[in-house]
């Protein structure tokens, strides 16, 4: 075959490859590989990229030209750093002269971290770009399968677009991209080679609509894939409207996917306090979203009259270890009305820190810290359950294990009670300073071991005698002065040299001093070490006839004191005190047995479902004896006649007294009944015959009997229950009850004198009830509102688990109502004196009046006093990716806060809008997420 045959036919073989090609794409290729080809000569722009793309794999096989034969297309290595993967659902067509792929329906390209999706899409590799658009549907009149760019986990909605895969550069038409929770759109985008953007005829808002109710118009906007958003000139638009609400530049940082929070701007609550600080904005200031383990917010506020106020809150949260809460507000008070001030300023303040660790390892530090200034509830709070708290704890505590057996732990507390304002003398001046209990405390012990059974045991009785050892002790000051009894009718003596006073006058004494500067010295020098050790012993238990369970006991224990008290008689019934300081230990063993069982009873019905109703009854108790305690006491002649008193060495002078020597032995003694019914299934499909339901949870009845006291040897009887009545009504009873009789003595007020004798032998009842509390409390919803919340919205579970235990902060509008209702009834008695009663009636809850309008409300009715408790009403218009809120007090229980009200209109987080929900905002927020 002569040569120029040869080359006639690879020639024609040559053009009948590129024929089959071109059909094979009519069909509909799904999945072709573009190698992309070096051309001679290029002419491309500088890459910055190069170098950080130079470990990619490079592809050395390329698609040959119409010449194959020339070298430097078969070994020139490609610009293309990865394989293109493409496909298309209706065609591929290719193009050799051309150099271009054209894909149409559904098409798709794939090159490394970058996917493009679009109707039509156009490949160059003698260029190496893309090019994408959508297709005009003639029948709905629309634009379909427009391009969607994915480039690392970044997506961009867009018109038109034009992107080399070499230079990284692009040209958009259209773009619709989210940055963290903002949303960026704009006319026309070049995107630079650093992924950066610059967009032109853009808008940035956080409400994801395809026409939003609100957004940032701006003409020009760069972004910094996860970084930030830089704006120039820019103007509020809402619901289409420009607002005259504008910057010459805007700065918005994008946050990581992992921060729990966006930094910005917080807007404050418009309202007014009429009868107090007037007019206010509230509640503004500055969010730092400082990484996803903590953040914090700075608040503050100003009113027309002259009142200000500032508040630092700093949630956190390490996952696996521990999260908490840091809150710091103080408030510069002044109250007046249009005229003039009508009271001094007042500077309060409220410190708020709690911390919570996860269990782990052998150590924990927790923390829960409420300290505020004694006028910072009233004046300040708008929690419901704040305003009215009369006292706040606080305590922070370490504790650790050391092996299996050793413990340690210490911590800091302090306790407040605020004071009662309602308490004031004839020139209207409050008189009472409210108390302060804090103390470090620390504790060391060994849990109980049994010294036989170390390596195992028997089984034998022996091997269940165990030991350990408890020593705890701390530092405690207060504000109280506790005066010695100088009444000689109790005592058959007088003091020679009782406490003086060191507040006020000696005709008024008070038992509470006001804590300030002028007195903290005080405060200090009444602080008082104290000290425990104990050494528990269990003996061996005992079964009684099988079903009586004695549990012997043996415990040795002991006190340290920095003071001790001598006592020595003078003349005319006449005992004088002196305080030695020091360090004192008083040693003391004890001996105990404790004996329980249980009890059933059935009482067979045999009704429509109740088949019978099952008692319970657990009987118990126990006896304590202390042979000998004199190194307590010191026994003293304490008048003319030469009676004797054992008065306490170490305890408050006055108290303890005793004249039946140094031994001490009690008796206690509890009574606890359970009622369940047994009822039939309401369907056989259960597959049970029976279930148990219970009828009150709980029936106790408990006192103890001093048997070496030589008076009022009987303690009060406590009665308690518990029970959950019907579906979801709760009922909780406690009451005590006073067996002794009392007498009218002037020394003793209108209360009286206890004396030693019971209520029934003086003809005074069987018991005097002395304090009752009754609490009902119900709660109505629709079926599954208390479930769990659960959002779609990636990367919230620290925001979730926020809602989920707060539930009462939020108000959600997938539940149509909610009702809660509660009743309290509290009575008290105390001797002669009259009985004073506590008696109240709250309800609480929300309603939706259209599925994006809902009320909420709390009020209450004081029953003793006749009038409202403090009342709030609330209306909340969801507004998609804002919300609108007004809230008004009508009443508050005082005039300094009666009938105030605000409104506000903020932006609401993804989280929120995803679940449906609105922050409450009748109070102040402590932070959160």
């Amino acid at each position: 075959m002569s040569p120029r045959t040869q080359k006639s036919i690879a020639s024609a073989a040559h053009w009948l490859l590129c024929l089959a090609l071109i059909l094979m794409g009519n069909f509909g290729l799904m999945a072709q590989r573009l190698l992309p080809r070096k051309p001679t000569n290029p002419v491309v722009a500088p890459d910055s990229l190069q170098k950080r793309s130079a470990s990619l794999p490079r592809v050395g096989v390329t698609m040959a030209n119409a010449d194959s034969t020339k070298k430097d297309t078969l070994q020139a290595e490609s610009d293309l750093k990865s394989t293109v993967v493409y496909s298309a659902k209706d065609s591929t067509i290719m193009d050799p002269t051309a150099q271009e792929v054209h894909l149409y329906g559904q098409a798709k390209v794939t090159y490394g971290a970058i996917v493009l999706q679009a109707d039509y899409i156009r490949l160059n590799w003698t260029t190496n770009e893309v090019f994408a658009k959508g297709t005009y549907d003639t029948t709905s009149k629309k634009w379909v399968g427009e391009p969607i760019f994915e480039d690392n986990g970044e997506k961009y909605d867009t018109k038109e677009l034009r992107y080399n895969f070499k230079t990284r550069k692009g040209f958009i038409k259209g773009i619709v991209t989210q940055q963290g929770d903002g949303n960026i759109r704009g006319t026309t985008v070049k995107k630079d080679a650093e992924d950066n953007m610059y967009i032109r005829g853009s808008i940035y808002t956080t409400c994801n609509l395809t026409h939003p109710h609100f957004h940032i118009a701006a003409k020009r906007i760069k972004v910094i894939p996860e970084k930030q958003v830089i704006s120039g000139p820019f103007n509020l638009v809402i619901a289409d409207v420009p607002l005259p609400i504008g910057l010459p530049f805007g700065f918005f940082p994008i946050p990581k996917k992992k921060e729990i929070g966006t930094s910005g701007l917080i807007m404050p609550t418009y309202g007014e306090e009429p009868n107090g600080r007037g007019y206010y904005l509230r509640d503004g200031g500055y969010y730092w979203a400082i990484s996803d383990k903590i953040n914090m917010s700075i608040t503050g506020q100003i009113y027309s009259r002259g009142s200000w106020g500032i508040g630092l809150a700093m949630p956190y949260a390490v996952k696996y270890r521990f999260n908490g809460n840091f809150n710091l507000r103080f408030n510069r008070n002044v109250q007046g009305n249009e005229i003039k001030v009508l009271n001094k300023p007042r500077n309060d303040f409220s410190l708020n820190w709690t911390h919570t660790p996860v269990t782990r390892g052998t150590s924990s530090f927790g923390a829960s810290v409420n300290i505020g200034s004694n006028s910072f509830n009233q004046f300040n709070e708008f929690s419901t359950q704040r305003y009215i708290q009369n006292v706040a704890g606080s305590s922070v505590q370490y504790n650790k294990q050391f092996g299996q057996f050793a413990r340690m732990g210490a911590s800091m507390r302090v306790n407040q009670r605020f004071p009662d304002r309602s308490k004031v003398d004839a020139d209207g001046n409050q008189i009472d300073p409210g108390a302060i209990d804090a103390g470090i405390d620390f504790n060391f012990g060994i849990n109980q071991i049994a010294p036989f059974a170390l390596k195992g045991g028997t089984g034998a009785w022996y091997e269940s005698f165990r030991l350990g050892m408890d020593f705890s002790g701390g530092l405690t000051a207060n504000n109280n002065i506790v005066y010695a009894d100088t009444s000689s009718a109790r005592l058959g003596f007088v003091w020679a040299n009782p406490p003086t006073n060191v507040v006020g006058s000696s005709t008024s004494p008070i038992t509470t001093y006001a804590l300030n500067a002028e007195t903290f010295s005080q405060f200090i020098k009444n602080s008082q070490f104290t000290g425990r050790f104990s050494i528990p012993i269990s003996l061996p238990n005992i079964k009684l006839f099988r079903y009586i369970n004695i549990t012997p006991g043996i415990s040795m224990s002991g006190d340290a004191f920095t003071q001790k008290f001598q006592y020595k008689y003078i003349s005319g019934n006449k005992v004088q005190v002196d305080t030695l300081k020091g360090f004192y230990f008083a040693n003391n063993v004890s001996f105990s047995a404790s004996v329980n069982t249980r009890l059933y009873g059935t009482f067979f019905i045999k009704g429509k479902r109740l088949e019978a109703i099952r008692h319970t009854v657990i009987p118990s108790a126990s006896i304590s004896y202390v042979p000998d305690q004199s190194n307590l006491y010191e026994k003293t002649v304490v008048n003319e006649r030469g009676e004797v008193r054992y008065l306490n060495r170490y305890r408050t002078v006055g108290g303890n007294l005793t004249t039946s020597g140094t031994s001490a032995a009690a008796i206690s003694w509890s009574l606890n009944n359970l009622f369940e019914a047994k009822l039939r299934p309401k369907s056989d499909s259960t597959g049970k015959q029976f279930e148990k339901k219970s009828i009150l949870d709980n029936l106790s009845l408990n006192g103890s009997y001093n048997l070496m006291a030589d008076s009022l040897n009987m303690s009060d009887i406590s009665l308690a229950a518990n029970a959950q009545l019907f579906k979801n009504l709760n009922f909780n009873f406690s009451a005590s009850f006073d067996p002794y009789a009392y007498v009218q003595d002037a020394a003793y007020g209108t209360v009286g004198r206890k004396i030693n004798k019971y209520s029934v032998m003086a003809n005074q009842g069987l018991a005097k009830l002395s304090n009752m509390n009754i609490a009902f409390s119900t709660r109505f919803a629709p079926k599954g509102a208390d479930k769990p919340k659960k959002a779609n919205t990636p990367n919230t579970e620290e925001q979730q688990r926020m809602i989920n235990a707060n539930p009462a902060a939020y108000v959600d509008f997938n539940i149509p109502w909610t009702v809660n209702f509660s009743y309290n009834f509290g009575y008290t008695k105390q001797g002669l004196a009259k009985a004073t009663t506590i008696q109240a009636l709250t309800m609480q809850g929300d309603f939706s009046l259209t599925p994006k309008w809902k009320f909420t409300y709390s009020t209450g009715v004081d029953v003793v006093a006749k009038a409202p408790s403090i009342t709030n009403i609330g209306i909340i218009r969801d507004l998609h990716c804002w919300e609108m809120s007004f809230n008004w007090t009508p009443f508050a229980g005082s005039g300094f806060r009666a009938n105030n009200y605000n409104f506000e209109i903020r932006a609401k987080s993804a989280l929120l809008r995803d679940l449906k929900l609105s922050r409450r905002r009748t109070f102040y927020d402590q932070g959160g997420f």
